[in-house]
Parts: C-alpha cells; structure tokens; sequence
C-alpha cells in the first residue's frame, strides 16, 4: 500500500474502481477552500456511506495534520429522535435550562462538539424542516442559537456531512438542498464489480471471526 495523503480512502474496496470517481469527489469536498464542501452521500442500504464518511475525516486529518481534538469528527443517526423533533433539535444544537418541559440545566449540543471538525448526519432525511432550516442558517452564516435563547448568537465552523437512501429532492427543502453543493452516489453491491464483490465478502468474514 502507498504511503501517502492518499491512504484512507486506500482502506476502501473500489477506491481505484467502481469509487474511483466518488473518492477524487471525497478528496476535493475535503480540501476545498476554506473549510471544505457540504456533502451529501447517498445510496442504498449496505453501500458503505457511514464508512465513506469516516474514510473523508480520515482524510481530512491526514492531509491538514490536525489532531483529534482540534479536527472532531461527530456522528448523528437522525432517525434516533425522528419522533421527537424538539429532541432531535436540542442534540444538535443545544438548548439552555427552561428551553421546554424538562430542561433543568443548559446542555451542548452536537454542533458546538463538531466546531472545527466534521458533523455526519446519518439519515439526515429524518430531519424535520425545521431543522433543515436551522441547519441552513448554520451553513450559511456560521452561527446558530441553543434551543430556548433569544438573544445570544454562537458561531461554529462545521463541515456538514450528510447521508440518505432516499432522493434528496423527494425528503430535503430545496433552500437546504442548494446549499450541499455536492452530491456523491455511491454504488450499490450488485453495480460492483465481481473482484470487488468477492472482496467485500472475504473482509466480512474476516471481520466475523474476529468478532466471534
């Protein structure tokens, strides 16, 4: 294996075949300047896209030398509290005490955890418009408000990651939309190669016996 800036996305099955593209994609999303470009990883069930996503942090604190406290990497499954929006809010952005029934005390949220760093919302099309709209605001501007504060602006850097199976044009607002300016679509099992597929299996039961 090549020692070089390269090398996480190495570590993928396809990177130099059927991801070719998505990874030069990755590669440019994460070094664009000056904090990189909003993502959005799609594709089916089992495609990869949580590991891709942790493939571009690793990337992303490879090639700016950056170590983990100051390059976080914060990951977010929106469909934990797709029944509870006002939860789903608070753990992304905070909220201060007496924000809603239940808040006794000021809590950080996820944004200010990922300050500098990467925020990956996984089945981010489990995200209320409301939330769509906050997170908009926070990618247009840099700032964003804890839930229950007025007047109190804070500011955080984030590289907002996202990923779905569904179409974004069918789930995501389309002001929140435009501002991922990049889409990757990655391949689903059966569209891989057949040296690919038998790899994939392989690692899986290598994995798998690791485990066991």
């Amino acid at each position: 294996m090549k020692s070089n800036t390269n090398e996480p996305f190495e570590l993928l099955v396809g990177y130099d075949g059927s991801q070719t593209t998505q990874v030069q994609q990755a590669q440019s999303a994460i070094l664009y300047p000056p904090n990189g470009l909003h993502t959005l990883i799609t594709g089916e069930s089992g495609t990869g896209k949580t590991l891709f996503a942790r493939t571009m942090y690793s990337y992303g604190k490879t090639t700016k030398k950056k170590a983990e406290d100051e390059y976080p990497f914060v990951e977010f499954n929106c469909a934990d509290y797709y029944h509870n929006p006002q939860l789903l809010l608070s753990q992304l952005f905070g909220h201060i005490r007496g924000a809603f029934t239940g808040a006794t005390q000021e809590t950080v949220g996820l944004v200010e955890k990922a300050n500098g760093g990467i925020l990956f919302l996984d089945e981010i099309h489990r995200l209320p418009p409301e939330g769509q709209e906050l997170l908009f605001y926070l990618m247009d501007t840099g700032q964003y408000r804890k839930l229950g504060e007025a007047n109190s602006i804070r500011k955080a850097s984030v590289l907002i990651i996202g990923a779905t199976t569904e179409d974004p044009n069918d789930v995501l607002l389309k002001t929140f939309k435009r501002r991922i300016p990049l889409s990757i679509q990655l391949p689903a099992y059966r569209e891989r190669p057949l040296k690919e597929r038998l790899e994939i299996i392989e690692r899986l039961f290598i994995k798998e016996a690791i485990v066991t």
